[in-house]
């Protein structure tokens, strides 16, 4: 039976952990340092217990960032969470860095209550000539990227609803019979990532691939756009190789380093 001592030791334990927990909901920059200060802790003793807290599931260390976040299963736990903004912080360095490698806009739209598609973060292409702000914006499903991969997760029964309504044609490119479309779909879920070319707007080229959480759900989608004179084939396919790569690194952290084999595996099928 424990001692007096040991209950009141462990409630302590319990009561920092809650502490730890709470100044990294209150500080969206929390690190290992700063939360041990707001423990009262030893840096290496707050770091055994953010690594406890994470194994868990309740906090989240981002890989290179040094950053602390709520964790995926404190998340569920809690129910009434926004799982859109873990997604969002998770996403925001791997954005960074996959702008700086295909040098082209990137997007992040995440999967709304209404099952549409919200376009929530955008991190601009370093070139003068790029795409103006889409943020707050909802494209055409089946006439882009970001929408046909919503589409290609779609179980039979919704795509058929979908495809009752017409597929108005924006330029002369755009997809508008069922048929078609659902031969592109087949396509998308074959290769895990959608293109579209001058498909809603004429000189407008994107290409996006899925983000799938824990449960496998489909959290969100990132999307590599930009003018089609400069987004061609040859450059489209350095950028899909980058952009599975950057779905892959979100899908891990959010898996808690489980890397997503169905990702990683469409790497290894495209050489990357």
């Amino acid at each position: 039976m424990a001692s007096a001592a040991e209950g009141a030791k462990l409630n302590q334990s319990v009561r920092k952990a809650i502490t730890l927990l709470r100044a990294t909901a209150e500080d969206r920059d929390a690190n290992v340092s700063s939360l041990a200060r707001s423990a009262g802790l030893p840096r290496a003793t707050a770091l055994r217990m953010i690594q406890t807290l994470e194994q868990e599931g309740f906090l989240l260390r981002i890989p290179g960032d040094d950053r602390v976040l709520l964790g995926p299963e404190l998340l569920r736990l809690a129910r009434g969470t926004d799982e859109q903004l873990l997604l969002r912080e998770v996403a925001r360095p791997v954005i960074g860095d996959l702008v700086a490698a295909v040098r082209e806009t990137v997007t992040l739209s995440v999967v709304a209550p209404d099952g549409g598609l919200d376009l929530v973060s955008q991190v601009d292409a370093p070139a003068q000539l790029r795409p103006q702000s889409w943020v707050g914006q909802r494209f055409p499903l089946h006439a882009s990227a970001s929408g046909k991969v919503l589409l290609a997760a779609y179980d039979e029964e919704r795509l058929e609803r979908f495809l009752l309504e017409p597929l108005p044609r924006f330029t002369p490119a755009t997809i508008t019979t069922a048929e078609a479309l659902r031969a592109e779909l087949e396509h998308v879920r074959e290769q895990r990532y959608a293109v579209a070319r001058d498909e809603e707007e004429e000189g407008l080229a994107g290409i996006a691939t899925e983000i799938h959480g824990p449960g496998n759900e489909l959290l969100g989608v990132l999307t590599v756009g930009g003018p089609t004179q400069r987004l061609d084939r040859q450059r489209g396919r350095h950028a899909v190789d980058h952009l599975l790569r950057a779905a892959g690194q979100v899908e891990a952290v959010l898996r808690r380093g489980r890397a997503s084999p169905t990702v990683l595996e469409v790497i290894a099928r495209t050489g990357g």
